[in-house]
């Protein structure tokens, strides 16, 4: 059928036209039906695109534990991941706005979801695997609600099979909304399904679907570069928002500043939102908006923000003044409504 611009569906009808036209209809209609979704690399990047991101993560390895070349016997049993990587080169940066990515993490969550963590997954070879397990980890009970809170994007740096310790899968399994009992990630551990694919490929799902890893029987190590978006409601795994640099959003697109959530109204004070209503002002694709088609931000904006985005400032959240606070989000509405009506 014709996707218009439906109001009443929000941002959603620009959103799927988007992925449309990069050919991804078939991975929304798997992330629906199974759970999780595999993108091809031709609809990712440029041929050998991933080759920059891997030079990335080796150089990271070797300024953490040493270089691959000189010690690949260190990773023998492992299977780590290097944590709070999105600033260790800009390449990484980047890929955290990439259309396919980020377009997927966005159908699950919303247009304006935010960086949870980048990471960079190494393992060797060896008996190292991860359990089955889905990602919502909150261990309360009936803690996990049925929309996805959190999704992640793997992007295979290295060629992903059974052999060479593949990522694996639960098909369905985000059906279930629960977490796996430790008898069942036993079940399941040699049961799950192994992801096939070459380097350059990524691999989508929310935090419902379970998945674990099998390990690697062949020499070497198997890379990725891990992306988890989340809604912004929640709490991300690293500190995005307190060690972004000015430079940074500069560099990259407008919808990097709403990834870094530095126009979030989150946390409260004293005077409620923050009173200089940053939140309300921000550039479409940068704060929590009203879920309109005025909020969208196109994946296919690369240009860079070059000052139309800024820090968050150092708020004093013991200060009160309402009534100042109050006026000031009552002027910026109306004027938030006076220019939706042009």
């Amino acid at each position: 059928m014709e996707i218009l611009d439906w109001e009443c569906a929000g941002p959603l009808p620009l959103l799927y036209k988007e992925l449309q036209s990069l050919g991804l209809e078939t991975n929304i209609a798997e992330l629906e039906a199974f759970g999780y979704t595999i993108i091809p690399p031709e609809k990712i990047g440029p041929d050998g695109y991933h080759l920059e991101m891997r030079d990335a993560l080796e150089a990271a390895v070797a300024d953490r534990f040493g270089s691959l070349d000189n010690d690949l016997a260190r990773w023998n049993d492992v299977n780590d991941n290097l944590r709070f990587l999105l600033w260790e080169n800009p390449v990484f940066e980047t890929m955290s706005c990439n259309p396919a990515g980020l377009g997927l993490a966005q159908y699950l969550l919303g247009t304006n979801c935010i960086l949870s963590l980048c990471n960079g997954w190494v393992k060797g070879a060896g008996e190292a695997r991860t359990g089955i397990h889905g990602d919502y980890l909150d261990t309360g009970p009936d803690a996990q609600p049925s929309i996805n809170v959190n999704a992640n994007v793997h992007y295979f740096l290295t060629d992903y099979n059974k052999q060479d310790g593949a990522i694996s899968f639960l098909p369905g399994s985000h059906r279930w909304r629960r977490q796996a009992s430790p008898p069942e990630s036993k079940y399941w551990a040699d049961r799950a399904h192994p992801v096939d694919a070459p380097a350059g490929s990524a691999v989508v799902w929310g935090n419902h679907t379970w998945h674990g890893s099998y390990p690697r029987t062949t020499p070497g190590v198997r890379m990725a570069l891990q992306f988890e978006y989340m809604r912004p409601r929640y709490q991300p795994q690293e500190p995005y928002r307190e060690t972004v640099t000015q430079a940074a959003l500069d560099r990259n697109p407008v919808r990097f500043a709403g990834l870094m959530d530095v126009y979030g109204p989150f946390p409260f004070g004293k005077s409620d939102r923050n009173a200089d209503g940053r939140a309300l002002e921000a550039p479409p694709g940068t704060g929590h908006g009203r879920g309109s088609q005025e909020d969208y931000c196109s994946l296919f904006d690369t240009e860079p923000a070059a000052g139309r985005t800024t820090l968050r400032p150092e708020y004093d959240y013991f200060k009160h003044d309402g009534r100042m606070a109050t006026a000031r989000r009552v002027e910026l509405m109306e004027a938030a409504k006076a220019q939706r009506g042009k």
